[in-house]
């Protein structure tokens, strides 16, 4: 009965849009007072929480995220895997779901890859005749793709707040992530292919595909570089983000060029707020998680 009266109240509190965070804290606290345990539990909880080498990671991840999504990656990614593969069947949403998966490998985010390559991909399937409930549906499903795909953040996270290896949980997103993206691919072609009016690209030449592949030849280096980091133990995930991050300052302020210091202070407030928003919510997390142990 106090196990429902519990989950009773945390619902309650959710539907009448109190911050998650909060609404964990909150309630973590008074089961803490209800219980006859001291309220210092609460901020020695949440300061040992915030305190700790993995969550690290999360800032540097979105730090990266953020640099790549302002200095252009995502723009440079698309049209190179258009060049390659727009002019079959649905090669426009073939392209949009593979760039969101690359992306993903490199950024750790499932917000970025759907924000950076919508923004060339939503209007270039458009003019293509492609359905806008289709767009923006493909969109979303490849924006999941950075949930599984490492290097993951909400794997991060949760690994952190379960005490699970993050290691073995990125090991155990590569087979799904891969699985959702040729399932993603396949549906995308199928239904192309049935719709008359979703039009393929013109086939790029040769010259065109050098191009655009060498322009995104650094994010794909980046992304195969923290994976093979990660898998063959040459760093910690918290250390790929740390490399991950600088190496996206040198792809976007010095190779490409891109990146100036409004766009890198912009990229660093966004990564700011949702640090924040993350670490808040991990940190009710734990104080809920400790009444309920306790």
């Amino acid at each position: 009965m106090t196990t429902v009266l519990i989950l009773v109240a945390l619902f309650t509190l959710l539907l009448m849009r109190v911050p998650v965070a909060f609404a964990l804290g909150g309630l973590g606290l008074l089961l803490l007072l209800m219980g006859g345990f001291s309220p210092l539990m609460a901020p020695q909880s949440m300061l040992g929480t915030i305190d700790n080498f993995v969550l690290l990671a999360v800032p540097l991840f979105l730090l990266m995220s953020n640099v790549l999504l302002k200095g252009g990656v995502g723009r440079d990614l698309f049209a190179a895997v258009q060049a390659w593969v727009g002019h079959l069947p649905g090669g426009l949403a073939i392209a949009t779901v593979i760039s969101c998966g690359i992306f993903a490998a490199i950024s750790g985010s499932s917000v970025a890859p759907a924000a950076t390559i919508g923004t060339v991909a939503i209007p270039e399937m458009s003019q293509r005749g492609y359905p806008r409930p289709f767009v923006l549906g493909l969109l979303a499903a490849g924006g999941t793709l950075g949930i599984l795909i490492p290097p993951s953040i909400p794997m991060i996270v949760y690994g952190f707040i379960t005490e699970e290896s993050v290691i073995k949980l990125f090991l155990a997103g590569i087979g799904p992530g891969l699985m959702l993206m040729a399932l993603f691919i396949g549906f995308s072609m199928i239904y192309a292919w049935l719709s008359p009016q979703c039009q393929s690209s013109p086939k790029a030449s040769w010259s065109e595909r050098r191009s655009t592949g060498l322009r995104a030849l650094p994010a794909l280096g980046l992304a195969g570089l923290i994976i093979w980091g990660i898998y063959w133990g040459v760093f910690t995930p918290t250390e790929a983000a740390a490399i991950g991050f600088a190496a996206s300052l040198i792809i976007t302020g010095v190779i490409l060029r891109t990146l100036t210091w409004e766009t890198l202070k912009d990229a660093v407030t966004q990564s700011m707020v949702t640090t924040v928003t993350i670490l808040l919510i991990v940190a009710g997390a734990k104080v809920f998680g400790k009444a309920i142990s306790l």
